[in-house]
């Protein structure tokens, strides 16, 4: 009976050390924190992008890749996702679209030109200045996207349908050369917003 208990005893600990290591996982991540979304601005940006069809749940690879290749170029570049559609309103997880690309700061522009030549799949555009539904979410690591995912995703679906904003778009902001690594959600709307659908 001793040998019993002591067996419960033992995985009941483990049971809970386990729990508490993800709970501090989770908590570390924000997943605790409130997602509210605020009236703002966002833009104006000389946007450099490629649109991309197919599932968000793929997107990986390709930022990688145009991390990479941005980065041989630039020294310093935002990168920026534009995505058009809600996967769970969508048939095919394969036709979601997203706008993916960067923009860089007034004393790499010059620069600009030279890569839309050796690069022919990118576009250039300017975004403009535009009203925003805004909010941001702290950026720790990968991990950081499935608590996004389940934090941030539904408040838009929310606010989407509160505002009864159809068609609209998601603009995600990747800061990762601050001091705190975060992630800014624009919600653009309002005059000049169809600017942001670029397909």
């Amino acid at each position: 009976m001793n040998i019993l208990n002591i067996k419960f005893n033992l995985i009941l600990a483990i049971g809970l050390g386990v729990t508490g290591i993800f709970s501090g996982v989770y908590w570390y991540h924000g997943a605790f924190s409130d997602v509210e979304f605020r009236d703002s601005m966002y833009g104006p940006y000389d946007f450099i992008y490629f649109n991309r069809i197919g599932s968000y749940e793929t997107l990986g690879s390709d930022s990688i890749k145009l991390q990479n290749e941005v980065q041989e170029q630039f020294n310093r570049a935002h990168f920026i996702g534009i995505y058009y559609d809600n996967p769970e309103q969508l048939k095919d997880q394969n036709q979601a679209r997203a706008s993916l690309g960067f923009y860089v700061e007034n004393s790499e522009k010059d620069k600009i030109q030279a890569f839309l030549d050796s690069h022919s799949n990118f576009k250039f555009v300017q975004l403009p200045e535009v009203k925003s539904y805004s909010t941001s979410f702290p950026y720790k690591s990968y991990f950081s996207f499935f608590v996004i995912k389940d934090k941030v995703y539904p408040k838009v679906s929310e606010l989407v349908s509160e505002k009864k904003l159809q068609p609209y778009c998601l603009v995600e902001s990747y800061l990762f050369y601050q001091q705190h690594k975060k992630i800014n959600f624009d919600i653009p709307y309002g005059e000049h917003s169809q600017r942001y659908f670029l397909f």
